[in-house]
């Protein structure tokens, strides 16, 4: 013999579903907060301030960034430390941070003055300022993944090393 459903339970229900569908916002908003602070670790402080140690500590040991070739992570590791030894003064700001999932997409802006040689680059003591982009995938606070872009050819004309474009 069947039973009556009770009254109340339809109510609960939909109370349950209501509540269980506002949560999930606020839980996929606190991971996409977390992951723009990862991704503002890996540009303002090993980037623009130098602390390179961090590398570990944020970089998936899967890492790979997806830039003009193919790198893992101990030669990402490695192009940092060039940009620092060029730059000593290289200073990156976020401009724009955007999150979505496990996807962050930054603009940012670096400043630095070439100093020293790194990357192949010989010293020029000039200053540049430069513009990019960069999306990272994120998964449980590492850095999995990573799309960089940046104007190569700027860069070169603000050192001196390639002829300003004529118009």
């Amino acid at each position: 013999m069947l039973k009556r459903v009770p009254r109340a339970l339809p109510t609960v229900l939909m109370t349950f579903m209501i509540l269980a569908t506002l949560a999930r916002p606020a839980f996929a908003g606190e991971v996409e907060e977390k992951n723009k602070a990862v991704a503002r670790t890996a540009l303002e402080e090993m980037l623009g301030r130098g602390r390179i140690e961090e590398n570990e500590a944020i970089y998936s040991p899967d890492y790979v960034s997806h830039g003009s070739r193919d790198i893992g992570r101990a030669d990402d590791r490695e192009t940092t430390k060039g940009w620092r030894q060029a730059f000593p003064d290289l200073r990156v700001q976020i401009d724009k941070i955007l999150a979505e999932g496990d996807l962050v997409s930054v603009r940012f802006i670096a400043e630095g003055t070439n100093t020293a040689s790194g990357l192949g680059l010989p010293a020029t003591g000039k200053a540049i300022r430069i513009t990019g982009t960069t999306i990272l995938r994120i998964v449980d606070g590492k850095i999995v993944e990573e799309w960089p872009s940046f104007d190569q050819l700027d860069l070169l004309r603000q050192l001196g090393l390639m002829p300003a474009a004529s118009k």
